[in-house]
């Protein structure tokens, strides 16, 4: 079995990219939902459910294309859903991701194994957060119910450890 087809090593492998290019997805979000909680949640989503499909996503060479379009149903969704907000024109909505698309940032091979060690480097409910929600794919409300907080603080313990670790991330990668 090779890395692509190995059900583990594909979602390390997609929860890496997803997590390598979040701000750059998140701020696409953003522009669609206009509001930043909610493109929190949007983004959480997503990368719930990519980790669920994964085996049909291709790693190569774009596939922040792919993370996009799911990105766009998400929020268009989340949008219907709350019915507070109009949602922008297509026409506009496809400008965006025309755009986004070619700011993506470029693959980075070692940003997987940067990752990985700064996954190590977490604390241990940090790390029990992100198999939670990641590995067992728990829903907001699962994972607050498990960890014994309201699903608001699961996605601020979750935010504060996509924090950690991109910061992580930027200091193991510097130079």
């Amino acid at each position: 079995m090779d890395a692509t087809t190995h059900p583990g090593l594909a979602g390390e492998r997609v929860l890496g990219r997803l997590l390598g290019c979040r701000a750059w997805l998140l701020s696409y979000i953003r522009a669609l939902v206009r509001d930043y909680a909610l493109a929190e949640d949007v983004f959480q989503e997503v990368c719930l459910a990519l980790l669920r499909r994964q085996e049909g996503i291709a790693l190569e060479p774009r596939v922040e294309a792919y993370f996009l379009k799911a990105a766009r149903h998400a929020a268009l969704a989340a949008i219907h859903r709350r019915r507070r907000t109009e949602p922008l024109a297509p026409e506009l909505i496809d400008a965006l991701e025309a755009e986004w698309t070619r700011s993506a940032p470029p693959p980075d091979p070692s940003r997987l194994n940067i990752l990985r060690r700064c996954v190590e480097k977490l604390q241990e409910r940090a790390r029990l957060l992100l198999e939670l929600r990641y590995d067992r794919l728990l829903s907001g409300q699962a994972l607050a119910d498990r960890i014994g907080t309201t699903t608001r603080g699961a996605y601020v313990a979750l935010s504060r450890v996509h924090r950690a670790l991109r910061k992580c991330a930027a200091t193991e990668a510097a130079p």
